[in-house]
C-alpha cells in the first residue's frame, strides 16, 4: 500500500529544492547541509528527503522536466511552442551551469535516463512545428542532443554564453515556415 505524503513533508521537499536552485542560480553546487541551513530545516530533514547531492541534483532536473512537459502539453496544438521550449531548457542549462557541471560527472545510466526524458518531453511539440514548416525538415530529435552538447561548450567556454542560444536556434528553425 502507497501510504501518501503529508503535506508538511511535500512542503518541506519543494523548500529544500527551490534553496538547492537558489544556490545553483548563484553559482553554487548545493551541499545538503548549506540547504538546511538555507532553508532552515535539520540536516535530517533534508536528509530523509535526500540521501545525498546527487539525488536532490537528479530530482531537480526531473522537476524542471516535469514543468517542460506540463508546458509542451499546454502548448500542444501550437506548432511555434516548440522553438519557445527549446528556449527555456537552453536559458535553464545556462543558468543552472553548476547542475549540469555535476549531471555530466553523474553515471552514464542517470544521463541517459535524463536525457530521454527530455526528448521524451519534446517529441510531439518538435513533430508538430516540423510538420508545419517551422522546424527544418532535416533536423531530427536527436540533433536537439547534438545543439544542447554546442551549447555546453559556450557555457565552458565564452563569458556570455547566453549569446549562443538564439544563433543555435536560428540554425535549427526556418525563417518562414512553408
Amino acid at each position: 500500500m502507497i501510504v501518501p505524503r503529508r503535506s508538511d513533508a511535500l512542503r518541506n521537499r519543494a523548500a529544500i529544492i527551490r534553496a538547492a536552485e537558489e544556490l545553483v542560480v548563484g553559482g553554487t553546487t548545493p551541499s545538503l547541509a548549506r540547504v538546511a541551513r538555507l532553508t532552515g530545516l535539520g540536516q535530517a530533514t533534508v536528509y530523509r528527503h535526500f540521501s545525498d547531492r546527487r539525488t536532490l541534483l537528479l530530482a531537480m532536473a526531473r522537476e524542471h522536466l516535469a514543468l517542460l512537459a506540463e508546458a509542451a502539453e499546454r502548448n500542444a496544438h501550437d506548432p511555434a511552442a516548440f522553438r519557445a521550449l527549446l528556449a527555456a531548457v537552453m536559458a535553464y542549462q545556462v543558468s543552472m551551469r553548476p547542475l549540469v557541471d555535476e549531471m555530466r560527472r553523474f553515471p552514464e545510466p542517470d544521463q541517459r535516463g535524463h536525457v530521454r526524458r527530455l526528448l521524451d518531453a519534446l517529441r510531439g511539440p518538435f513533430a508538430r512545428s516540423q510538420e508545419a514548416g517551422h522546424l527544418r525538415h532535416d533536423v531530427v530529435l536527436n540533433d536537439i542532443v547534438v545543439v544542447l552538447t554546442m551549447l555546453q561548450a559556450a557555457v565552458d567556454s565564452t563569458p556570455d554564453p547566453g549569446r549562443a542560444i538564439p544563433v543555435l536556434l536560428d540554425g535549427l528553425f526556418r525563417t518562414e515556415p512553408r
